[in-house]
């Protein structure tokens, strides 16, 4: 067999990490649109949560506790991949527990896509006319690999 067509094992990426990742410009918008977002977090995770609730109103009963708690864990978590996004392999461990825990919730794959809608919304709530097309395609790609992470480890757990 041709070498070229087969690398070797130890030159192939790691499995559990998508196959293209964000390239420097894309990391640069989300890190610049994120810092944007951050100025107030706990109102961009508010419009986060009523964007979720409009979208897929029965995913509203899944969070019974305190949300501004809720509210404070996905910005952290957010600030979490953003801090990771030149070191890809160091989030799959924590978004892979994620999706375990997420799977004890019942969380389906369409609840993914939900929740991928209703960041998006945000994003364009706050960011206004800066969350253009290639801020929105970077950060659906981002959010693309967060999602398919966390599903394979809900699949694992």
């Amino acid at each position: 067999m041709n070498a070229m067509l087969h690398p070797p094992a130890d030159s192939r990426p790691d499995p559990s990490l998508p196959h293209e990742w964000l390239t420097a410009e894309e990391i640069r918008i989300v890190r610049y649109q994120f810092a944007r977002v951050g100025e107030d977090a706990d109102g961009f995770a508010r419009d986060f949560y009523g964007s979720l609730f409009s979208i897929a109103p029965l995913l509203r009963a899944m969070f019974r506790g305190d949300m501004a708690e809720q509210r404070a864990k996905l910005v952290h978590m957010l600030a979490m991949l953003v801090a990771q996004l030149k070191s890809p392999e160091a989030l799959v461990a924590p978004l892979a527990a994620l999706g375990e825990r997420h799977r004890g919730y019942a969380a389906i794959p369409l609840d993914y896509e939900c929740v991928g809608r209703a960041l998006m919304r945000a994003l364009a709530l706050r960011l206004g006319d800066d969350f253009d097309v290639t801020a929105h395609a970077a950060w659906s790609k981002l959010y693309g690999h967060v999602a398919a992470i966390m599903q394979a480890g809900a699949r694992r757990g």
